[in-house]
This record gives C-alpha cells, sequence and structure tokens, in this order.
C-alpha cells in the first residue's frame, strides 16, 4: 500500500503538537515541584542543582529559547540582549512567585 505525503502529514503534525504538550506538561510540573524557575534573563534557572533532568530540561528549553531569541532580534534588527531581556520581563511577571529564581550561574 502507497502512503503518500497528505496521509502521513496530519499525524506527522499530531505527533508533533503531542510531543510540544508533553514537554510543556514537563515544564509546569518541573516549576511546581520547584525544580526550575523563571529568571529575568530570559532564561530558565536550575533551582536544585542535584537533579539531572531537571538540569536536561534547562539545557534543553534555553537552547529552543535562544534560537528563538535571535530569531527576533534579527527580524527587529536588535541586539541579542534586548530580547533576552525584554522576555526576561515578560516570563518573570507572567510566572507565579514560586516559579522565579534568581540567577545563580550562566543557565544558558
Amino acid at each position: 500500500m502507497k502512503v503518500t505525503l497528505f496521509k502521513t502529514l496530519p499525524l506527522m503534525l499530531a505527533a508533533m503538537l503531542f510531543s510540544m504538550t508533553s514537554w510543556a506538561l514537563e515544564l509546569d510540573d518541573a516549576k511546581a515541584k520547584g525544580l526550575v524557575g523563571e529568571q529575568v534573563n530570559g532564561y530558565l534557572g536550575l533551582v536544585k542543582a542535584d537533579n539531572m533532568e531537571a538540569a536536561a530540561l534547562v539545557v534543553d528549553i534555553n537552547r529552543q529559547r535562544k534560537v528563538k531569541y535571535q530569531e527576533i532580534a534579527n527580524k527587529q534588527n536588535t541586539q541579542l540582549a534586548n530580547i533576552e531581556k525584554i522576555a526576561g520581563e515578560k516570563l518573570v511577571e507572567k510566572a507565579s512567585e514560586d516559579h522565579c529564581c534568581p540567577i545563580v550561574g550562566d543557565s544558558k
């Protein structure tokens, strides 16, 4: 049976959306457990240094954020640091007090 792109594309999109939803729940769970928190620099910070899963999550999300921030900076013809600052302010403002953390080291 020949599989066409039009038949497989919706399945691929559904799988991608599912994986993004799982990632979001993982982040929310890590925040709820106090393992990670938002920082004013626009990146996630690691609260519990001894949790390897949380550390990997921070690295992965911060990598994705940096790529997105750079894309925005390029489109707006501005420095990456400007976008990081604006994003950080918005993320901290949006997060509850329990989901923020001070900048301890470079978590980018």
